[in-house]
């Protein structure tokens, strides 16, 4: 298998170097975001998700379809005996090293070992990246089993065609991770197209359905698991039928959004920034010098690019032209499906002649993902994470351009780029404004537990069931806090409030922590 990726001894020396950087880098953030404590809900679902995967079921039948691979990972931790949200941190943690990995090697597809090395300390070093580093979420992860595929097809492709049972096996595996992954999937069917054709080839499709049985095969064991498990509910199937359909989200959401504009407003943030805090999600503000050089690397490298490519415009340009205007005046008004096939097929006649086919197929992956989650009306910044992988193969491309038409040592920007990097990496966490908030939830519960023995017998009310679920067991009745008459008339032990309430008469404060109020029924 080592063999097919056509290793050097460079290469090796190279990948050891990320192997070290990358499990170093997230054992730190393991630690950050183990004293900071879990600041997206989701994850509550995802460990209580891999509980059920134990036999325990905790409010987890509605939501056992999410992310079933990380989610049964993890539970194998717990198994073991380690009971921890540690553990997803580590599983999460261990896919961002995986792909790491997947980076360089498919970045020395196109590149040297040394700009495929400053590649992968880039994209592993990003703002956007580090935010979501090992804390349990799924954007990373998918973006990994995404590089991964986009490897194998490639290989597939040039070097042999047995790596269709990979891209295939990893796709699945992908959605199984998080189902986003399939938005780049249009784009490596434009790779195939460019370099084969809309035809098949015979041993092509032999090990394609070679993939697709055992692919099939897969997907049988775990939908049936999960129907199973989840009483025949499978939420995904509504989630990715509303994104073809064009639907858009709640505007009850937290995380709604309108603005189309958002991820390309943001992009310089998701670069290198100085001030992060959270307020429903991460938000990253006030871009570093580190962030404005990199972008105008990028645009001096690009403007070097299309001068070295430029031709005279040809009759054959309106094709494609036609394509990208159709695309323009589609977007946000009827669906994102077809505003990003119609982004493709101008992508196409623009490549299928060119030379320069993986630009306009990088170009392809990046459409494919931003066009969708702008167009989605819940916006949250870990959405434009898949993205990244292609935009870095861009800031390659631009070095690549500028030592060309510099005398200057080709090691020079590659070499800043990582100590710059590097340094931000195991800085970034001191732009996080302090906050106890996240940290609160895990506190209160330790005081319920540390003076109630049997608490798991205890009905306590709480205001936020999906995080309490997790500390305090499956025994909790969900209450907002603004509905006093109902905490009032309720006959839990306990109710955990995130307010003051004043107008109680059956319930007395026993416990403030930082603003999380607990409340004791009167004898």
């Amino acid at each position: 298998m080592f063999e097919d990726f056509n290793l050097k001894q460079k290469d090796k020396y190279y990948l050891l170097l990320i192997l070290i950087y990358s499990t170093v880098l997230v054992g730190y953030y393991i630690n950050f975001n183990n004293n900071l404590g879990i600041y997206c809900s989701d994850v509550y679902v995802y460990l209580l998700n891999a509980v059920y995967y134990t036999g325990t079921n905790i409010r987890a039948t509605g939501t056992i379809y999410l992310s079933p691979l990380i989610c049964f990972l993890t539970s194998i931790f717990f198994d073991l005996g380690f009971v921890d949200k540690q553990a997803i941190y580590i599983v999460t943690g261990a896919f961002a090293i995986f792909g790491n990995i997947g980076f360089y090697l498919l970045l020395k597809r196109f590149f040297d070992e040394e700009l495929s090395l400053t590649g992968t300390v880039i994209y592993s070093s990003l703002a956007l990246y580090l935010t979501w580093l090992a804390n349990g979420t799924l954007d990373i992860p998918a973006v990994a089993m995404t590089i991964w595929t986009a490897l194998f097809t490639m290989m597939a492709v040039k070097d042999n065609p047995k790596f269709y049972q990979h891209t295939v096996l990893f796709v699945v595996l992908g959605i199984f991770t998080r189902y986003t992954i399939i938005l780049t999937l249009p784009a490596l069917v434009l790779y195939y197209v460019y370099e084969n054709g809309f035809k098949i080839k015979s041993d092509d499709l032999r090990y394609i359905l070679k993939g697709i049985g055992i692919a099939l095969i897969l997907m049988i064991i775990v939908f049936s698991v999960i129907m199973i498990m989840g009483s025949g509910h499978f939420g995904a199937s509504g989630q990715i039928s509303h994104g073809i359909s064009g639907a858009q989200g709640s505007q009850t959401d937290p995380a709604y959004n309108s603005d189309v504009s958002y991820y390309v407003a943001n992009f310089i943030n998701f670069i290198s920034n100085s001030h992060t805090f959270i307020d429903g999600n991460p938000v990253l503000d006030n871009p570093t010098p580190l962030a404005y050089g990199l972008v105008a690397l990028l645009i001096v490298g690009l403007c070097i690019w299309l001068y070295d490519n430029r031709r005279r415009p040809e009759k054959k340009d309106v094709i494609p032209l036609i394509f990208f205007i159709l695309a323009i005046v589609s977007f946000t008004r009827i669906s994102s499906v077809i505003t990003t096939l119609l982004v493709l097929m101008g992508l196409y006649f623009m490549g299928k002649d060119s030379e320069n086919k993986i630009p306009y197929f990088m170009l392809a992956w990046i459409f494919s993902n931003i066009i969708f989650f702008s167009y989605y009306t819940i916006k949250v910044n870990r959405y434009f994470l898949p993205a990244f992988p292609a935009v870095v193969y861009f800031v390659l491309l631009s070095i690549t351009c500028i030592n060309n038409h510099l005398k200057i040592n080709k090691n020079i920007i590659p070499f800043a780029l990582i100590i710059m990097f590097i340094i931000q990496a195991f800085t970034f966490t001191l732009t996080f404004e302090p906050t106890n908030e996240f940290k609160n939830i895990e506190t209160v519960s330790d005081y319920i537990i540390d003076n109630n023995p049997d608490y798991e017998n205890l009905s306590i009310g709480v205001y936020n069931v999906r995080a309490y679920n997790w500390w305090l067991g499956g025994n909790l009745l969900a209450i907002e806090s603004d509905d006093t008459a109902t905490i009032d008339a309720s006959n839990v032990t306990y109710y955990i409030s995130d307010k003051l309430l004043s107008n109680i008469t059956n319930y007395t404060e026993i416990n403030n922590i930082n603003n999380i109020r607990i409340y004791e029924k009167s004898v």
